[in-house]
């Protein structure tokens, strides 16, 4: 979680890693690409932008977010993977590039391996799934969220239908529209799931250490400002919502803590001292 810590350290990226949004990165990545470039990526990389909405902040993305995007919509079986994936790649690469980000999240894009398979010898081969971890909100948020999109999908189907009525298809726009919502729809059903199946709520195992969920409110001794954080899994961090993931740097140093204890953060740029004056538990 490189860019939670840049936010903290240098005021002068602050504005751009908060700022910048995929549908912007979106179109400037388009400007910069020759035309027989973006005819071969930008339906590959505008279907990404959709899925996770144009207006969505690059600092609030994960590596997380982006592997189970990649999981639930690029399957082997899809003969383009290979040019969808390398889409993506660059797109995020791009991204990187121009400071939008602190990493490379095209690292996590890859071609879906077959959850089953032969060896030599016949056997079925299994890839076990690693677990999610969630608080209780979070797993609540997630849940309410693939409702919501189980909700929207028959209107859409009815879109359809009704647009389908028009026989000219090759201009039929609100068919065409309804069609990519569908599948923006059922895209971002699929990765919920995935995320639902695969989930693990965390729960705290005591009254003053800090864990997922916790509210922990420090003083950076350095300068004396005062910051809550949530302390949460991954796939929840927020950075408007003051919430990091315990994967990160500072995370991983507030978890586990009491009131009282003092904790170093390494950073790019140095070391980062906290205390830790309050923690409140979900």
């Amino acid at each position: 979680m490189g860019w939670y810590i840049l936010i903290m350290t240098q005021d002068t990226a602050r504005e751009t890693t908060t700022s910048a949004t995929l549908g912007d990165a979106f179109r400037e990545y388009m400007n910069s690409l020759k035309p027989d470039q973006q005819h071969a990526q930008e339906t590959y990389v505008r279907r990404c932008v959709e899925h996770f909405g144009e207006q969505t902040q690059i600092a609030s993305l994960t590596g997380s977010r982006i592997e189970l995007f990649a999981e639930a919509q690029i399957r082997a079986s899809d003969p383009n993977a290979p040019d969808r994936v390398n889409a993506l790649k660059q797109y995020f690469q791009f991204i990187r590039k121009r400071g939008y980000a602190t990493e490379n999240f095209g690292i996590h894009i890859r071609v879906r391996r077959p959850t089953g398979g032969r060896t030599a010898g016949s056997h079925q081969v299994r890839v076990e799934e690693s677990p999610v971890e969630m608080t209780r909100d979070g797993l609540d948020a997630r849940s309410q969220k693939l409702e919501e999109l189980q909700a929207r999908r028959p209107d859409v189907l009815r879109s359809i239908a009704t647009a389908r009525e028009d026989k000219d298809f090759r201009e039929n726009a609100p068919l065409q529209a309804a069609r990519e919502e569908l599948a923006m729809i059922d895209g971002q059903i699929k990765q919920i799931e995935a995320e639902l199946r695969r989930s693990v709520v965390v729960e705290r195992t005591s009254n003053d250490l800090s864990a997922m969920g916790s509210q922990v409110t420090v003083t950076r001794l350095d300068n004396g400002k005062s910051e809550t954080f949530t302390l949460s899994g991954g796939r929840e961090a927020n950075a408007k919502e003051r919430k990091i993931s315990v994967e990160s740097p500072v995370g991983k140093e507030l978890l586990g803590r009491r009131a009282g204890d003092e904790v170093e953060v390494v950073v790019p740029n140095g070391t980062i001292h906290y205390r830790i004056d309050k923690i409140v538990q979900s």
